[in-house]
């Protein structure tokens, strides 16, 4: 433990901790959150309730994060019929898609809502620690979240998100397991939103070097360049895959001397999809590693483009969503991609 540090202090809690603690009011209601903040500025909200899944993040003051104007809406605030996904979701940070659909909504066997169900499914066993493991003072958050259904699937995913005293970034650990006897398809996709002021006009979207880059409809014609807010414009969408063993994706706007990144691993999560929404109100850029093509469960199947979950098996995503501060950071990762 740094001992120096520690005499400069009565709490350490005073620079650094996780507080936890229930919202009162609104679509949010009785939704449970755990708000970390950190030495270095950073601050960032997971939600147990929600897939323990990250909702604001900030760094010195500054939001990162997009919120849709439903603002954060709990689980039980969840309906799975056709139309009602703009209805209820919240954006935030970080959204867990999956684990029986990612795209639009469709049916076959049954009914699959707009990306999925488990990201609106409480984790049990969740607890946060914080500690010191040598010099290192950690900041942790555990729980494990269950998609289930009678005589069908039993997934889960087991998660940890962990940041450092002076980190500026954000580690995320997921397990994902198969519980039933049969082998289960999956699909899974890490839907982080980025808003207002990292986005702007002047701001800038790169990623690592694919293999493919599919403009996914006719508005997309440009994943690099943002612009300002245009009222009424459609979406764009962009598909990358052929990546190395580890891909990133990164926003920034020189001007303002800020950026942030997502990196993953991507011997389960081999694709990438871009969201570019620069419609006025719901003004977000995502960045979206995933194991499928963004497109919904049936069409996936008819594609043979499925991932498969063997009976009784596990296996482990790493990502991790940073934050930039500076022009010379900023360049450093720009030649870490080129």
């Amino acid at each position: 433990m740094d001992i120096e540090l520690l005499k400069k202090l009565g709490n350490i809690d005073q620079i650094a901790g996780i507080r936890e603690s229930q919202l009162l009011h609104g679509r949010g209601e009785g939704t449970r959150i755990a708000e970390f903040h950190n030495a270095a500025g950073l601050r960032f909200t997971v939600v147990p309730d929600r897939c323990m899944d990250l909702f604001d993040l900030s760094f010195k003051g500054v939001n990162f994060s997009f919120q849709s104007k439903n603002g954060l809406v709990s689980p039980f605030g969840f309906s799975p019929y056709d139309g009602e996904f703009c209805e209820q979701w919240s954006g935030g940070m970080m959204v867990t898609c999956g684990l029986d659909n990612v795209g639009d909504e469709c049916k076959s066997d049954g009914n699959y809502p707009t990306h999925g169900r488990i990201g609106w499914v409480p984790a049990q066993n969740f607890g946060t620690s914080q500690y010191w493991n040598q010099d290192q003072y950690i900041l942790r958050a555990e729980g494990e979240t269950h998609h289930t259904k009678m005589y069908g699937r039993h997934l889960s995913i087991r998660r940890s998100i962990e940041t450092t005293l002076e980190s500026k970034s954000i580690r995320i650990h997921d397990t994902i397991t198969n519980f039933e006897a049969a082998d289960e398809p999956y699909m899974l996709l890490y839907h982080f939103n980025f808003g207002f002021p990292l986005l702007q006009a002047d701001s800038l979207v790169e990623a690592s070097h694919s293999e493919v880059v599919t403009p996914m409809n006719e508005l997309s014609t440009d994943s690099i360049h943002m612009m300002a807010p245009v009222d009424g414009r459609g979406e764009e969408l962009y598909f990358r895959t052929g990546f190395g063993d580890r891909a990133f994706g990164m926003i920034y706007n020189k001007r303002l001397e800020l950026g942030a990144y997502v990196s993953f691993d991507t011997a389960n999560l081999p694709n990438l999809v871009q969201w570019k929404n620069m419609k006025s109100h719901d003004y977000v850029l995502a960045l979206e590693p995933c194991n499928t093509f963004g497109i919904h469960r049936v069409d996936a199947a008819a594609q043979d483009k499925l991932a498969v979950l063997p009976a009784y098996s596990s296996i482990e995503n790493d990502l991790e969503i940073g934050i930039l501060d500076g022009l010379h950071e900023i360049n450093g990762f720009l030649k870490q991609l080129n």
